[in-house]
């Protein structure tokens, strides 16, 4: 698959990269949601994996104008978007259900659990 990682912390793009690339996936970066939201209007992905708290744009935000996009452009099926925060409220995980996200993870996170939660993600849309 073709990945977009937006994440402003080089660490944790790093971390993702490298998992992400273990598992045969190629990876695309942004380091804040207005630039992912770019790349998503000039690229096509498989998958977003998408940090919360960036500058410029955050991760609600950028969400929420890829699904803005989506809907007016009538497109059947919208990509995956997983949340990839620090954050680990319920109100947290609720916030970015409702911004359009499909699922949430709290970081720090083990690669085999990224591994699942791209799965699970990925089993819904196939």
């Amino acid at each position: 698959m073709k990945v977009l990682v937006v994440e402003d912390n080089t660490l944790n793009a790093k971390f993702a990269d490298a998992v992400l690339r273990r598992l045969g996936h190629q990876v695309d970066f942004a380091h804040n949601g207005k630039v992912g939201v770019e790349k998503f209007l000039n690229n096509d992905y498989d998958l977003i994996l998408m940090d919360i708290q960036m500058p410029v744009m955050n991760g609600l935000e950028a969400a929420s104008k890829i699904r803005e996009y989506e809907e007016q452009m009538g497109v059947k099926n919208r990509i995956p978007i997983i949340a990839i925060t620090a954050f680990a409220m319920e109100h947290d995980r609720d916030n970015c259900i409702a911004a359009g996200m499909d699922e949430y993870m709290t970081k720090p996170y083990r690669p085999a659990d990224l591994e699942k939660m791209i799965d699970k993600v990925m089993s819904k849309y196939r």
